[in-house]
């Protein structure tokens, strides 16, 4: 078999159809200049787009992290640590009756370690895979039944008549003040940081999406300026719709991110209200509640008396100008916000009153009426004034918190459409432009 080697010779082609093609996308040439503008146009307004809806989205799920997860953890946080100093208080309260406590107080240590059982619960759920929050929350959780069968040796005790229970009652607060209430502590100073860390990613303005914007819009106009003098046409259809698109997204963008911060910033001043000053009132309130009673069952108030002191002056100093409640004060942002805190400094004062009066008949050993004062709340005494001052602060909290939930839900309805609708408008310019230049380009056909 002999094959053949076949040449094949290919055409060149022709150099006219070359030329001609490249002058159509020669930079030089009217059409070669409308599709660079129309590509980095298209490319500038698809950047801003993307970068307008992913701020967006950032904002959106800090703000949705705040309000669905952060804060309801936090008040979790705050109502465990309020329920277990309350518990402490309550027991050591309890002790001062003699025998079987009444039954309003075992309703409330009750209510008081339930409430803390279900808080430990709830946060355990909520940690999202933060180790330490995690290992805080199982510490409280292991030693609460520490602290509960210590109390319930030292009732049996009492009511029995024997005189050790004052030791199991004050190895139990001993545990309560020196490991559960310190890993509380902790706790809520960790959900703390991480509130404001999510508000600060909730309230940041963006204005690496801003200034990506108003450049594409910059483009826009030059390129609407470029085409009058070329085509002396004063509108040009698809540029205007995507220059009105874009002007639209960013004051919405504008519109929207101003009024969220600002509230933001007030929702951010009620939840601080809470966390950094009423709630450390009340713990404070109730640790010098706890040191007046134990106190009086002990028998010891001299040791004890600077503890009660150092609790009172983190409540409250200089007549509500410092302590917890001189920082509830300036955190509050409205008079009635105003007014319960001032309500809340008044029965402070009231309280260091009755207790000194509570001093007095114990040292003058008039032990049954300093008792009476101490744990009657029907006597005008150290219990109906502690009373008033725990409601204060309960209805002082009660109140942020609720100015909390509308200033963080306002903040979200501004957001909510923003990420779809920033998207949409750029995708209505990107559309715009792609159209109107090339209505232009038609021209030269």
């Amino acid at each position: 078999m002999v094959s053949s080697l076949q040449t094949v010779e290919v055409s060149p082609v022709a150099p006219r159809e070359v030329v001609g093609w490249l002058r159509h996308y020669d930079w030089g040439t009217m059409p070669g200049k409308l599709r660079v503008i129309q590509v980095v146009l298209v490319l500038g307004l698809a950047i801003a787009g993307a970068v307008g809806v992913y701020a967006a989205i950032a904002r959106v799920s800090a703000t949705v992290d705040i309000a669905e997860h952060l804060e309801p953890l936090n008040a979790n946080v705050t109502t465990l640590y309020r329920s277990l100093a309350d518990a402490d208080a309550t027991v050591a309260a309890g002790y001062l009756s003699g025998g079987l406590e009444p039954t309003e107080m075992q309703i409330r240590y009750g209510r008081d370690i339930e409430a803390a059982t279900a808080s430990l619960a709830q946060a355990s759920t909520q940690t999202d895979g933060e180790l330490v929050t995690a290992k805080r929350i199982a510490d409280i959780t292991s030693e609460l039944p520490t602290y509960t069968g210590l109390v319930e040796r030292a009732r049996v005790n009492n009511r029995q008549g024997l005189a050790v229970g004052v030791s199991y009652l004050r190895r139990a607060s001993d545990r309560m003040q020196d490991a559960i209430l310190p890993a509380a502590a902790e706790l809520q100073r960790r959900q703390a940081t991480r509130l404001d860390d999510a508000y600060h990613r909730a309230g940041s303005v963006h204005f690496v999406a801003l200034a990506v914007g108003g450049i594409s819009l910059a483009g826009l106009i030059w390129a609407q300026a470029f085409l009058f003098q070329r085509t002396h046409r004063v509108f040009n259809i698809g540029l205007v719709t995507a220059s009105g698109a874009l002007l639209a997204g960013l004051a919405w963008w504008t519109i929207a991110g101003v009024v969220s911060t600002n509230s933001l910033d007030r929702a951010l001043g009620h939840s601080q209200s809470v966390s950094d000053a009423l709630a450390p009132a009340q713990i404070a309130a109730l640790q010098a509640r706890a040191v007046e009673s134990l106190e009086l069952v002990t028998r010891t108030a001299g040791p004890n008396e600077p503890d009660f002191d150092a609790q009172m002056q983190l409540l409250d100093r200089d007549n509500g100008a410092g302590g917890a409640l001189g920082a509830a004060q300036h955190f509050a942002t409205d008079q009635q916000g105003v007014g319960l805190v001032r309500e809340a400094v008044t029965d402070a004062r009231d309280y260091v009153a009755a207790h000194r009066q509570v001093r007095q008949l114990d040292d003058a050993g008039d032990y049954t009426q300093a008792v009476d004062a101490a744990v009657n709340p029907h006597h005008p005494g150290a219990a109906a004034t502690f009373d008033r001052l725990d409601l204060a602060l309960t209805a002082a909290a009660d109140h942020e918190r609720a100015a909390f939930t509308g200033d963080i839900g306002g903040a979200h309805s501004w957001l909510t459409g923003l990420p779809i609708g920033t998207g949409g408008l750029a995708l209505v310019a990107v559309v715009g432009v792609t159209w109107g230049v090339q209505r232009r380009l038609e021209e030269y056909r």
